[in-house]
């Protein structure tokens, strides 16, 4: 199990969700929780600069030793993938330094959940179970939790 605090990236261009997690022995501490979100009518490169603006901010203000993100899912909506994709490299270029882990988005549902189908209704209800959390948190704020734990398991130093 990976120990110390982890920065947990769910990409997306409308709505970039961010969990920070601390690894207390078998405690889990949610430090922050949320989600960035461009103004929409703002270009492309701005919004991909508001990204990466607010990123960087959590890292320099929480330090987290490992940044984990959730990869591209690339099934039906190919345009959309692609601009998820520039996102994923805003993470990446913001994440140096830092141990950087990716993950499936069925890998992280199966490590969180136990099966890798699980709809999100079950992701946010077992990260506000597993964190103790008094709310569900929204669901970029959950998935981006949730990539949080499963770098903090998956038993990586």
């Amino acid at each position: 199990m990976t120990s110390g605090r982890v920065l947990g990236v769910d990409p997306g261009l409308t709505a970039t969700g961010y969990g920070i997690v601390e690894a207390n022995g078998d405690q889990f501490v949610t430090i922050a929780a949320g989600t960035v979100r461009p103004p929409a009518k703002a270009s492309l490169p701005d919004r991909l600069g508001d990204i990466h603006t607010q990123l960087m901010e959590l890292i320099e203000t929480f330090d987290p030793r490992v940044v984990a993100v959730e990869e591209v899912y690339l099934a039906r909506n190919a345009p959309s993938a692609m601009l998820t994709a520039q996102v994923l490299g805003v993470v990446k270029l913001c994440a140096r330094g830092c141990d950087l882990r990716s993950y499936a988005p069925r890998e992280i549902k199966k490590w969180v959940c136990g099966t890798g189908a699980a709809p999100k209704e079950q992701m946010m209800g077992m990260m506000a179970h597993l964190l103790k959390l008094r709310e569900v948190p929204g669901d970029h704020a959950a998935d981006a939790l949730a990539v949080a734990l499963c770098a903090i398991m998956d038993g990586r130093p």
